[in-house]
């Protein structure tokens, strides 16, 4: 394998674990709705940075009039289809990397005219995705886990215990198993946050409580107390 190869795989690398590192240590798995997806995105771009997607070397390819019609009618609609989910799901970051990789792949890539791609194209949209996280954290300014364990201790609460599975149903009721003994309910506020929530095990003046804090508003939504 080449150096450029072995080099520009790594540096992809590097950017999928920032990216996965903050999404399940910073902010507590709840930064990607759909961090499968995501995972997906970033091995297309490890395949080509290693040169196993099969594109590293330009082919010779007709370029008809026809066939460049379909393909850009292909990529608008793509395109406008992805603008659109945007639009209606604003904290969707996989969203966000959909619409940056469109804008770049016209500016850069079929500007160029390239029917191949090199290594370094990979490492060059990764940097863009990890620019494009950035942007989405400055706008949207979404809490990590660490603020709003801050935030419920400053409201007095002691000896906290984040929640390991949330599970909301249609009545907004959060039933929590911590090591298969304690179960930890919570009547969830009508209005829904759009990333999601830090749910806490807490006690205050020697009672236990649940508490529930917004990840995009910043705010503590629910402190409610446990019954024995």
């Amino acid at each position: 394998m080449k150096k450029s190869y072995v080099f520009n795989t790594l540096i992809c690398c590097g950017c999928t674990a920032l990216i996965f590192l903050l999404h399940f240590i910073v902010y507590g798995g709840v930064l990607l709705k759909s961090p499968g997806y995501t995972g997906l995105f970033c091995a297309v771009w490890i395949a080509h940075a290693a040169g196993y997607s099969g594109t590293l070397e330009p082919k010779i390819r007709p370029h008809t009039a026809v066939r460049v019609r379909l393909w850009q009618l292909l990529y608008c609609i793509l395109f406008g289809s992805v603008l659109f989910v945007t639009i209606e799901e604003p904290y969707d970051v996989l969203c966000w990397f959909c619409v940056v990789y469109g804008v770049v792949c016209v500016i850069f890539f079929l500007r160029k005219g390239d029917n191949g791609a090199e290594p370094w194209t990979a490492t060059f949209m990764m940097l863009w995705m990890l620019l494009t996280l950035g942007a989405f954290l400055l706008i949207v300014h979404p809490i990590t886990v660490s603020q709003a364990r801050n935030l419920v201790e400053q409201a007095g609460y002691t000896d906290l215990y984040r929640f390991q599975s949330v599970d909301w149903d249609a009545i907004r009721f959060a039933q929590v198993i911590n090591n298969d003994t304690e179960i930890i309910g919570c009547t969830m506020p009508e209005e829904k946050d759009p990333l999601g929530w830090y749910g806490f095990r807490a006690f205050k003046d020697g009672e236990r409580y649940c508490v529930v804090v917004s990840a995009a508003r910043g705010q503590i939504e629910v402190q409610e107390k446990q019954g024995e």
